[in-house]
């Protein structure tokens, strides 16, 4: 808009406020002129947002490896410009693991399912009556289990943010936080589950192997409880030193209020996101 017209009064075409200058007052949205039409404003526009994107993307990655439990003491506190909103980065997180998965993660094949101590039972029966009705064999059916559950065991991973809150909240009654600080910090630890987990670790496995393989000319004999060991023993001491932080702890409670929140969030993830998956995946194949 021309510098002689910031006088005049503008409708808003988002909220319908009445306004002068070039943003509503009441929602922010612009009003476009020409000039901010021609194709050099909106090359500027896109590098603007690359370059901010870069910016806020970097920094919260260096303060969650440097300094655990800042993001969420800054973010809770109203320092929040120079980061990546933590959920907003969880979720984005999400969808890289949902495009390039390097591990199966929280999507286990079906027999693991039949063989879960908690329900497998209940699922080893459910298994038996499907292949009754539908004429399907085991083989049959556990390949479509698993292209189902692919997809669904990942979206299923926002259940985690809530849960994990609650779990804080419960064990820091006593700190009388408000849920939505107990929610920013339950974000930044599943940041770390997943970026660590099934981001990185696994990537680093896999390069470690093929090194391995090159030089001794044999695979690495790498089981799922060494790799679950190392993944839940490097999250712990993440949780122990971002809680010391956020919640000014002392070290003893920060490392008995890691062993607890992790104690529950193993058997939450072993016991119920996979009953809660089971029952979604078998439902669709059924």
């Amino acid at each position: 808009m021309d510098e002689e017209k910031l006088d005049t009064i503008n409708t808003c075409k988002n909220c319908g406020n009445k306004f002068t200058g070039r943003f509503c007052n009441i929602c922010g949205e612009k009003v476009y002129s020409r000039k901010d039409k021609k194709v050099w404003n909106l090359i500027s526009e896109v590098t603007h947002f690359i370059t901010h994107f870069e910016g806020t993307i970097f920094n919260t990655l260096r303060v969650l490896f440097t300094q655990p439990g800042k993001l969420s003491e800054d973010y809770c506190n109203g320092l929040r410009k120079k980061y990546f909103k933590p959920v907003s980065f969880f979720l984005l997180l999400v969808v890289i693991y949902l495009l390039f998965p390097v591990f199966e993660g929280l999507n286990q094949k079906l027999y693991y399912h039949m063989s879960n101590p908690g329900y497998g039972n209940f699922a080893t029966e459910k298994i038996h009556n499907l292949e009754k009705i539908s004429g399907l064999n085991f083989d049959q059916i556990s390949v479509k289990f698993q292209a189902k559950g692919e997809k669904v065991s990942k979206f299923l991973l926002f259940l985690l943010l809530p849960v994990s809150a609650l779990f804080l909240k419960l064990f820091l009654f006593s700190k009388n936080r408000l849920f939505f600080d107990h929610f920013i910090f339950a974000t930044e630890i599943n940041i770390i589950f997943l970026l660590w987990g099934f981001l990185l670790f696994p990537l680093i496995l896999v390069v470690i192997e093929f090194f391995y393989k090159l030089f001794f000319g044999s695979y690495l004999s790498v089981t799922d409880s060494m790799t679950g060991i190392l993944m839940y023993l490097a999250v712990s001491t993440y949780t122990a030193i971002a809680a010391k932080r956020f919640y000014s702890l002392k070290l003893w409670q920060a490392i008995l209020l890691s062993f607890e929140f992790l104690v529950c969030y193993f058997i939450f993830i072993m016991v119920v996101y996979k009953f809660i998956l089971f029952m979604l995946v078998f439902w669709q194949i059924s």
